[in-house]
């Protein structure tokens, strides 16, 4: 008996749960409903599709291997007729870069080690 009892309060709170958001909007926000400043549901339904619907098959098939080589074709003499097409871009004038300066060599130390090239004693 109770197992029957059980099975009927089973039914009848998933018969409610579908309910439950029209029941809402109808209850006083004391007893549970919903909050004073909350609006109106909108009367159409969402612009987008539930989660679990696919869309419909496509009508156009893949590309087959000739119709594949025949587009990569078209493309190809498509570029190749642009290109001829094309004006001719002038080489920029190159500029002449000053060579630099011949390297000055720095004169070397006298060999006598007691005064270094900027005229002082090494320190030791």
């Amino acid at each position: 008996m109770t197992g029957l009892l059980t099975a009927f309060v089973l039914a009848a709170v998933t018969a409610l749960a579908g309910c439950t958001t029209h029941i809402a909007d109808s209850l006083p926000a004391s007893v549970g409903g919903l909050p004073e400043r909350v609006p109106a549901r909108s009367e159409s339904p969402a612009e987008f599709p539930a989660v679990h619907d696919r869309p419909p098959a496509r009508a156009d098939a893949p590309l087959n291997e000739a119709e594949r080589k025949k587009l990569k074709d078209d493309l190809i003499a498509t570029r190749d007729r642009a290109a001829r097409l094309a004006p001719k871009a002038e080489a920029p004038a190159k500029k002449k870069v000053a060579e630099p300066a011949a390297k000055k060599k720095k004169p070397e130390p006298a060999a006598t080690g007691s005064i270094s090239a900027a005229g002082t004693a090494p320190n030791p």
